[in-house]
């Protein structure tokens, strides 16, 4: 039993310590600032606050439904709109809708 919990606890270290490593990343632990190649020039990329989310779900809420489990993801607000990765849950309803632009558009 400890063997089978240790190999599955690697994994998610290794994937944990490679987040807090990345360039252009939170600097809380999984924390993202998402870039972007269009928008408006005011408006600042989108900011992901992993932690926040954590407080409330586990992992398996949104990994690997709705996003996986590696770097590069870089959601659309085009795509959110449709209900896919963040628009899942920021519909209005499970969570505030994706039209609030200053909840996740926040300066660095």
């Amino acid at each position: 039993m400890k063997n089978r919990i240790l190999c599955g606890a690697l994994p998610l270290v290794a994937l944990c310590l490679s987040l807090f490593a990345a360039p252009g990343w939170g600097t809380t632990l999984g924390d993202i600032f998402y870039s972007r190649d269009a928008g408006p020039a005011d408006q600042p990329p989108a900011y992901f606050p992993h932690w926040v989310h954590r407080i409330k779900y586990k992992c398996y809420a949104c990994h690997d439904a709705l996003f996986p489990m590696q770097r590069g993801a870089n959601p659309t607000m085009a795509a959110m709109e449709k209900g896919a990765s963040c628009g899942a849950c920021h519909n209005g309803k499970t969570a505030f809708a994706v039209d609030t632009c200053q909840r996740c558009h926040v300066s660095q």
